[in-house]
């Protein structure tokens, strides 16, 4: 602190140090009890997705406010806080500035934190729920009844592993309610993951296989 003294008064001149990044706080990850998605706030039109953490790096998307992202980690660079993110669906994985997320809220209407062990538990068979449901393979054939049994996490976090007509499994995956995709791989020519929603079902295929889940399955009653 500087003073200068005048002959009719004191001003009194404060020299404030820049914010250091050890005063800011990143947000924490899932594993750390942090939220497990975010959604964009605060913006008007378009929040910059960026390569690095730093506002001079490439920008490699935009994402509209309402934007559902993965928590993947944040932490502190050039003074700010920043967010390791990945849109809900999947896309291109980068850096945010955390002060335009907030913790997204479930379909059970809060925001779910730690980490969804629900993926966990069903390779374990350990299942909230069993019962059936309409599927079909291959496409254009009519549909049988099917055999599932759910794991759930909370607030539409959940993997739904069914029992197909030829005895094998296929899992498939819910985050907030959202079918985001299925244990798809190359050995079993599986196909493309497609998912359509009419009323409160989920109409979902996997290549040529078509899987019909009601919400109820992935929230609970």
């Amino acid at each position: 602190m500087w003073w200068f003294r005048g002959s009719v008064s004191v001003v009194a001149v404060v020299l404030l140090a820049p914010a250091s990044s050890a005063q800011v706080t990143p947000p924490a990850a899932p594993e750390d009890g942090g939220p497990r998605h975010w959604e964009v706030v605060g913006i008007s039109q378009a929040l910059n997705l960026r390569e690095e953490p730093s506002t001079s790096a490439p920008v490699l998307a935009t994402y509209a406010p309402g934007t559902i992202l993965a928590n993947l980690g944040c932490h502190v660079a050039e003074g700010r806080a920043w967010c390791d993110v990945q849109e809900i669906r999947g896309g291109p994985r980068g850096y945010v500035a955390a002060e335009y997320l907030s913790p997204a809220i479930s379909p059970d209407g809060t925001a779910k934190t730690g980490v969804d062990d629900s993926s966990l538990r069903a390779a374990q068979g350990d299942f909230d729920a069993t019962g059936t449901i309409p599927c079909a393979r291959p496409t254009g054939q009519p549909s049988r009844a099917c055999e599932f049994g759910v794991a759930r996490s909370g607030g539409g976090y959940a993997t739904v592993v069914v029992t197909r007509p030829d005895g094998r499994t296929r899992a498939i995956f819910f985050q907030m309610g959202i079918p985001i995709g299925a244990d798809v791989s190359e050995a079993d020519d599986s196909g493309p993951f497609h998912a359509e929603k009419a009323s409160d079902l989920h109409v979902i295929e996997v290549g040529t296989e078509r899987y019909e889940i009601p919400d109820a399955v992935v929230l609970g009653g």
